[in-house]
């Protein structure tokens, strides 16, 4: 596993031309000409601030989730689990691309650099674990695993683009509303409990 701190050598307004270019044609179809033309550069030069395409998309990936995180720290929102919503689901509605491209380009990344998102992306989630687990200690949330229940949650999130886009939108309100919802209840279900080894047994012979 790679160490946690990723340098990025790509310069920030770069990194957000090849984000805007890969959102458009997908990482596969852009090519290093189109984006030198998109940032204007010589295609020559683009090699001074990127070492090569594999590079950069790792550094898109990286930058977007250090921006999301960061902007999580800064912004207005309660530090509970509304809050958290409520921030991503804003975050969604104002930067489509972000969650287009982790969501389909992450593939991309080769399995050497995997480890450099894959710390990225815990840490990206660490605040949303941290909520759960603080909730399950106050005795609000019953989870059985506080990084799935999270993996659950960020998936409901991402239902909400869905929504938006169909031919008749839901209004953002109600999104909001259910995703809370959803989430709450995702938290205070009660895991199965495990049946006694021998009424198993029993059960398994009959």
């Amino acid at each position: 596993m790679p160490d946690a701190r990723h340098v990025q050598q790509c310069p920030s307004p770069l990194l957000t031309v090849a984000q805007g270019l890969m959102a458009e044609v997908g990482y596969g179809a852009m090519s290093m000409r189109q984006l030198a033309a998109r940032a204007g550069l010589q295609p020559g030069s683009l090699y001074h601030h990127v070492a090569s395409k594999q590079d950069l998309l790792l550094d898109v990936l990286l930058d977007i989730l250090a921006q999301r995180l960061d902007a999580w720290r800064r912004g207005p929102y309660t530090r509970d689990l509304r809050g958290y919503l409520r921030f991503q689901l804003a975050r969604q509605a104002s930067h489509p691309f972000e969650a287009l491209l982790l969501r389909h380009e992450s593939r991309h990344v080769e399995p050497g650099q995997r480890g450099w998102l894959e710390q990225a992306l815990n840490r990206s989630r660490a605040p949303l674990c941290q909520i759960i687990e603080h909730g399950q200690q106050q005795g609000r949330y019953t989870v059985g695993d506080i990084a799935s229940a999270a993996e659950a949650i960020l998936a409901l999130i991402d239902t909400a683009e869905g929504m938006r886009r169909r031919p008749m939108p839901v209004d953002d309100a109600k999104i909001e509303a259910w995703v809370i919802q959803m989430s709450h209840a995702l938290l205070s279900a009660c895991p199965p409990a495990k049946r006694p080894a021998r009424a198993a047994r029993l059960t398994g012979a009959a």
